[in-house]
């Protein structure tokens, strides 16, 4: 807030808000919308689609547009379900399941998490179908003209599963003790949180904070989501993982460390009671497993069918497939394995990329479904370059390697894949064998994986294959994977980190923009981060999902999994 003024001439409201930035172009990424009743770009605007659009863009690959299934008014509560929830939702995952997701304190820049967050935890602010920073704990927000503060009014009567109302008091706390993605920026910039009264918190920033919003309104951090102060210091981080309590539409039950985790429906959620009473997930990384459960009626929904198996699911009239736009996948050529390895020549990681035959990589992965996109950003996340997908040209590979001095190529010790994504490492690893370039596939638990991106002595080195839907904007995307001290970043490169340091300085949008262009140019036009695709993640769905496939699959901006949970309906 401007000093000296009233709290009225230095608010204004979320519409306002929203107004302003998306019609002022004020910050990258500080975007949202307000559903139905959201600002609509001028008709002379050109076609460059605004960052509205752009987070209210469908996910779904195989649908017109995502269904605006969420209340109209997101900041109030719907009526009171007419029936009680019942049946059983089964949810085949396509990973072992970490315990350490049910905390979000520590969410990684990955969106992994977020797909149990959005059954047992909830957000002050967070993307709801339709709706992109939607009001959710608080039932609204609002931001100072100037940036410097933003202040959130919970909504009456919001309670933990375990009956204990959220307060002020866990919403700082939660804030303060965070220690996952994008953690540094957010406790750097913030001077202090004010505890209005029994219902309002204000964050008081030490200068205008322009990508606050962006960082802590969706899916880009955990600070957001709230966790009870009160439990959570009397079981610490250790037990709270064990036993987690949340303020979301379903409550846990159980689990079975690594392979099944239960919920069962909470009916005081304030956004509906939901439909179905108890969601079993379970942790299946073997591909033909899931599918046959997907088959024999013991799932209702299982991620990610792979390329050799979608015939199976579309030769059974029961059975229906949902691809939805994910993230990017893309190579990670900056972590050497050897200080003299020949991937320190640009020659040498020019012709690897130029050595991947993308369209070959998708029609066996995805079933040719995966857009082509030349960023390992989404292009269509704020402040996000777009580029032509890079080529396949083997003539040219070879030739850099021969004017690299490395024509009989090379070893390097290992191509470890995001899980469970052994097939793209393998893919990958037998493309590059084309020009001499040798390695070994490393395959890791997903959630070891994850530990061993963070900087330091033990992280992975060689070739590293990741693909990230984190939510967001650009900056956020390489602020943690291509900073000196970014959460997942192998590379410390001093013209991407000070860069990134005047961009979180700046409140000018024109430098803003710049730098951010500036640092995505960098690592793409020096073959560091090489993109490979933007996936198209196929879900099976089974016969007792009563939803339309736009309506769950996709639906909810910037977010790749199934939801909301509570919208879920099942056939009787």
């Amino acid at each position: 807030m401007r000093r000296g003024a009233s709290a009225s001439e230095n608010r204004f409201s979320r519409r306002a808000f929203l107004t302003q930035v998306v019609g002022g172009g004020v910050a990258l990424g500080v975007l949202s919308a307000c559903g139905p009743s959201a600002p609509q770009s001028p008709q002379n605007a050109g076609p460059a689609p605004t960052a509205v659009e752009k987070l209210n863009a469908p996910q779904s690959i195989s649908t017109a547009g995502a269904a605006n299934t969420a209340a109209a008014q997101p900041t109030a509560a719907p009526a009171a379900a007419s029936t009680q929830p019942k049946g059983q939702f089964n949810y085949v995952w396509h990973t072992t399941i970490s315990p350490a997701w049910f905390d979000p304190q520590e969410n990684p820049p990955q969106i992994t998490p977020y797909n149990f967050a959005y059954a047992l935890h909830d957000a002050l602010v967070k993307h709801l179908p339709g709706q992109p920073f939607a009001p959710s704990l608080a039932e609204s927000y609002e931001v100072a003209p100037d940036f410097t503060s933003a202040t959130f009014k919970l909504r009456q009567g919001i309670k933990f599963h375990n009956g204990d109302p959220v307060t002020p008091e866990d919403v700082q706390f939660t804030f303060e003790h965070y220690r996952g993605a994008n953690a540094k920026v957010l406790h750097d910039k913030t001077e202090r949180i004010d505890l209005v009264d029994n219902r309002t918190i204000r964050f008081q920033f030490k200068s205008a904070f322009l990508d606050f919003l962006t960082l802590y309104g969706c899916a880009a951090s955990g600070a957001g989501w709230i966790v009870p102060k009160a439990y959570y210091q009397k079981v610490g981080a250790d037990g709270f993982k064990q036993q987690p309590v949340g303020a979301g539409p379903y409550r846990f039950v159980s689990q079975q460390p690594g392979t099944q985790v239960t919920f069962e429906a909470f009916t005081e959620y304030w956004r509906k009671t939901p439909n179905v009473k108890t969601i079993v997930m379970r942790g299946v990384a073997e591909e033909a497993t899931r599918v046959a459960l997907l088959q024999t009626g013991d799932a209702d929904v299982a991620n990610l069918i792979p390329g050799q198996l979608l015939d199976a699911v579309r030769k059974d009239s029961r059975l229906r497939l949902a691809p939805v736009k994910a993230g990017p996948i893309w190579l990670e050529l900056g972590a050497l394995d050897k200080p003299d390895s020949p991937l320190k020549d640009i020659r040498v990681r020019q012709a690897v990329s130029l050595a991947i035959d993308r369209k070959a990589f998708n029609d066996a992965e995805m079933g040719g479904m995966a857009p082509a996109e030349g960023n390992w950003i989404p292009e269509d996340w704020p402040g996000a370059i777009a580029r032509p997908a890079p080529t396949f040209d083997l003539a040219r590979a070879k030739q850099l390697m021969t004017e690299a001095g490395v024509a009989e190529g090379f070893d390097v010790d290992k191509i470890t894949p995001l899980p469970p994504y052994s097939s793209f490492a393998e893919r990958i690893a037998s493309q590059l064998r084309a020009v001499n370039i040798r390695t070994q596939v490393n395959n890791m638990e997903r959630g070891a994986f994850y530990e061993q991106l963070a900087p330091g002595p033990n992280r992975l080195k060689g070739f590293v294959i990741q693909l990230s839907g984190e939510p967001g904007d650009a900056a956020a995307r390489v602020r943690e994977n291509a900073t000196c001290d970014g959460t997942f970043s192998g590379l410390c490169i001093p013209d991407v980190s000070d860069r990134m340091q005047r961009y979180d300085a700046s409140t000018d949008p024109q430098e803003r923009k710049k730098l951010l262009d500036e640092a995505q140019s960098y690592l793409l036009d020096n073959y560091l981060m090489v993109p490979i695709l933007r996936q198209a993640l196929i879900h099976g769905l089974g016969p007792r999902l009563a939803n339309s496939v736009e309506e769950i699959e996709g639906a909810i901006p910037q977010y790749v999994y199934i939801g909301p949970y509570e919208d879920i309906r099942l056939t009787d």
